[in-house]
């Protein structure tokens, strides 16, 4: 934070500024920055895990079923059904507008476009949420998963040691660390460096500069 040109207007740096505990300032602002990133970066440059071993809830008649989601699930990367040509890349939130859609069999998704869409069940009491795949050949005997691949949520970075994998590209590290230094000197009321700081992070990744002003921490 002692970067050249980053002083504040008195001159000072932040050398030796442990009394302000800026370490917790930059632990708590990761959580956040890594949330922006995640919206407008690729997917493959953020940790990715498995979910390939779920076990399908399918309705064979229709050719539609559910994958319950993992816990930690935040976005999805890529998934496929034994069966689709391609993979879906992006799921859907459900609404009364993709719940009409994906209910009629001749404008749902099929095995040449196939979607998927996010939505809550009851599970013998338990709200689930669950991944809803559209769809497959109807009368199947089964449906088997191919490809299941998703982001998990972030982990804060509070009681992690200093060699600590976050388990992301190099390509995000930097826009990741202008974004939390730019939280910290908000919440130390410097905004001009705040401002160019954030300036830094969007010039890297120029998608998050369609997400200023908005919340881009949407939970799934």
């Amino acid at each position: 934070m002692n970067e050249p040109g980053l002083y504040d207007a008195a001159g000072n740096s932040f050398v030796g500024a442990d009394a302000v505990g800026i370490d917790r300032l930059i632990e708590g602002s990761y959580v956040d920055a890594w949330r922006r990133v995640a919206k407008v970066a690729p997917r493959t440059w953020l940790g990715n895990k498995s979910f390939t071993a779920s076990v399908p809830v399918p309705n064979l008649t229709d050719g539609t079923g559910y994958v319950a989601l993992p816990t930690d699930f935040y976005l999805l990367s890529k998934f496929k059904m034994n069966g689709w040509k391609v993979a879906a890349m992006e799921a859907a939130l459900n609404n009364s507008r993709v719940a009409n859609m994906q209910s009629n069999e001749w404008t749902r998704g099929s095995t040449m476009r196939p979607a998927v869409v996010i939505d809550n069940v009851d599970v013998d009491g338990v709200i689930t949420p669950v991944l809803y795949y559209y769809s497959l050949q109807k009368g199947l005997t089964a449906h088997l998963i191919d490809t299941a691949i998703y982001v998990p949520t972030v982990a804060d970075l509070k009681d992690k040691s200093d060699d600590y994998d976050l388990g992301i590209s190099d390509q995000i590290i930097a826009p990741l660390a202008y974004l939390s230094a730019a939280t910290v000197f908000t919440i130390l009321e410097k905004p001009t460096i705040a401002a160019a700081l954030e300036a830094r992070a969007e010039a890297m990744l120029p998608g998050l500069i369609s997400l200023k002003g908005t919340n881009a921490t949407v939970k799934q």
